[in-house]
């Protein structure tokens, strides 16, 4: 439960970046100043580079989030309840994500990932955000299993678990973005989720 201080917090986060969704997708990632940003959100441009370090940052807002979550997933798991279970449940939980995909789903993939997609600073951006969220998570994973971060076993299961993740909310948004109901994602994605962790689940399933 979020206190008052950090919900105000987390309000502000969400209302700056909602803002610099909008102006993207309406004017373009390089026509659309921080200023600019600022000004839509009604708060100082500094407010905005205390969320968010660069304009890059903007369209990457769940980034901090995702790290935690993952981490979580590996520590905070109850017990007896494996890795492999915990991050299909994890993943499960994307659906939660489908209003806010609704608001920046375009054609094809989705209005605000097809933008990152065109975009080499962008793309750039979301494999350095994609390394260190693997290099996180192989992190936990080492600490938990006592072994060596650049331990080859720790980096690929941390790698094969963060790739399942991006497939499967790419699944999810590409769905968002077709105009099915919610009713007919949360079916479509739960059957997909199950299909990749019963497959990993031969490889994995005892790890660690």
């Amino acid at each position: 439960m979020l206190g008052l201080r950090e919900l105000k917090k987390h309000q502000t986060r969400q209302t700056i970046a909602e803002a610099a969704y909008t102006l993207f997708s309406q004017h373009g990632f390089d026509d659309v100043t921080v200023d600019d940003v600022a000004q839509a959100a009604q708060v100082s441009k500094k407010t905005v580079f205390n969320y968010f370090p660069t304009k890059e940052d903007l369209l990457f807002d769940r980034a901090e989030e995702r790290e935690a979550a993952l981490v979580a997933a590996v520590h905070d798991r109850p017990e007896g309840v494996t890795l492999l279970d915990s991050f299909r449940q994890l993943c499960l939980g994307q659906t939660r994500l489908i209003e806010g995909l609704r608001r920046k789903a375009g054609a094809g993939s989705g209005g605000v990932f097809d933008l990152v997609q065109s975009h080499p600073a962008l793309l750039r951006k979301m494999h350095d955000i994609n390394a260190r969220l693997i290099d996180q998570l192989a992190k936990a994973l080492a600490e938990q299993t006592g072994t060596a971060a650049d331990d080859p076993l720790v980096g690929a299961v941390a790698a094969t678990l963060i790739g399942s993740q991006r497939a499967l909310y790419r699944s999810l948004r590409q769905r968002v973005a077709s105009g099915a109901s919610d009713a007919v994602i949360v079916r479509g994605h739960r059957r997909d989720v199950n299909r990749v962790f019963d497959q990993l689940e031969a490889g994995l399933g005892s790890y660690p």
